[in-house]
């Protein structure tokens, strides 16, 4: 049976290791071992907004050229925001790839800074407009457009400048 010294120094044995690990962590601004992190996590917010967008857009789209103002919004409004959602899904992608390849000209990551904020605006347009329009008395039931809209929102403010610093370049 151990003694209670033998636990006590076990103890400080593993808080010992997590203060090492924690500190060599905080020296580089992140946990070892997720250096890749910071190119891949974009796109667990990207690919569901940008599939949102997209599927909003494309069941608008039929109508779009056949009768546009069939749900009492303004016709010129229902063919901006089909035209926005797919088009704002497209500028969300283009603007993913090129936060994932990271180019070492500025002028890329200037544009794809740019089309993720487009994306972003695109979006937070189309996803207020359908909340103004069809939820605005029962915000209850659009949990769905509501979360577009705060992702949305998120893309517009932080275009690709999110998990690392502004001014870090990699």
């Amino acid at each position: 049976m151990p003694s209670d010294m033998t636990v006590n120094s076990n103890s400080s044995k593993r808080q010992g290791l997590a203060q090492v690990v924690y500190t060599i962590g905080r020296r580089k601004g992140r946990v070892p071992g997720f250096d890749w992190s910071d190119r891949i996590a974009h796109w667990t917010i990207r690919i569901p907004l940008a599939g949102l967008l997209f599927y909003y857009g494309q069941q608008k789209f039929p109508s779009v050229f056949t009768s546009p103002g069939d749900f009492g919004v303004p016709a010129a409004l229902y063919i901006l925001a089909a035209f926005a959602e797919i088009l704002g899904a497209a500028a969300l992608i283009v603007g993913g790839v090129i936060e994932t390849f990271r180019p070492q000209l500025g002028k890329f990551r200037l544009a794809g800074d740019a089309l993720t904020r487009i994306g972003g605006f695109a979006g937070v347009a189309a996803v207020t407009g359908v909340i103004i329009y069809f939820y605005w008395g029962a915000l209850t039931i659009a949990d769905l457009q509501v979360m577009a809209l705060g992702l949305s929102a998120f893309m517009l403010l932080r275009g690709n400048k999110y998990g690392r610093k502004a001014t870090q370049r990699a």
